[in-house]
């Protein structure tokens, strides 16, 4: 499975990554670079190694008195990214720890701040805009998953036959559905959070995931932390939908 959360730079990067390694635990590794539309888009793959804060818990015995004492060391992590960074300017990498500086995004996004440049933030995708864009494409694609919010306190998921389209073209928390783009099927979950995981197919080469989330992925992301659903005036049930409700 291909998961992990995407971050968008504040402009793209003048260059494309290189590895680098340093004296410490930090280091990029380049593992894969490949370029098409003419050379126009070039989408790279590797690992990033860092070290991540966490606090360690110590157990002292003091005759029949049990302390505990907590210190905060760090540890080495490391985590598979693909992404584009002199093109649109995205970055696809698993977001594992939280960073102890207020304002600086979590690793592995505020290292890749060193080597891209640009400021990085991990945004917020529109679950309910890819699922409209896959209906409006005119592709072959089923749902599985349909998750939405009416309010603060009540999250409605709906799974299996009761995961109508209808419901997903307003989906503003998370879809899970399968669909046939670019002659293969791809099956995926997508949250509102910015994060993406992709079950079908299970490898996938980094340039065909790159030119997925060029072409489907980045155009439904914002930096804005609650976007609203927009009014979708060609939203009707399906003949499917009505077969379920039957």
């Amino acid at each position: 499975m291909i998961a992990g959360q995407l971050a968008l730079l504040a402009e793209p990067a003048a260059e494309p990554l290189e590895s680098t390694h340093d004296q410490t635990a930090r280091a990029l590794e380049v593992e894969e670079t490949q370029t098409y539309l003419n050379d126009d888009l070039t989408i790279q793959s590797g690992l990033i190694a860092g070290e991540v804060p966490k606090e360690d818990e110590r157990v002292l015995l003091d005759g029949h008195e049990i302390e505990t004492e907590t210190r905060k060391v760090t540890r080495r992590v490391a985590s598979e990214w693909v992404a584009d960074v002199d093109g649109e300017g995205w970055i696809l990498a698993e977001q594992t720890h939280t960073s102890d500086l207020e304002h600086e995004p979590d690793w592995p996004f505020n290292d890749f701040s060193r080597y891209a440049g640009p400021e990085i933030a991990p945004v917020r995708l529109k679950p309910w805009e890819f699922v409209r864009t896959q209906r409006d494409e005119g592709r072959e694609w089923t749902v599985e998953m349909v998750t939405q919010e009416s309010n603060l306190d009540d999250v409605s998921i709906e799974w299996g036959h009761g995961a109508l389209k209808s419901k997903a073209t307003d989906a503003d928390v998370g879809a899970a559905l399968t669909t046939f783009w670019n002659d293969v099927h791809i099956r995926l979950v997508i949250y509102a959070s910015g994060y993406l995981a992709i079950w079908e197919p299970e490898e996938m080469k980094p340039e065909l995931l790159g030119r997925f989330i060029h072409e489907e992925i980045v155009p439904i992301a914002t930096f804005e932390d609650e976007p609203e659903v927009e009014e979708d005036e060609t939203n009707q049930a399906t003949l499917e939908d009505e077969r379920v409700e039957a």
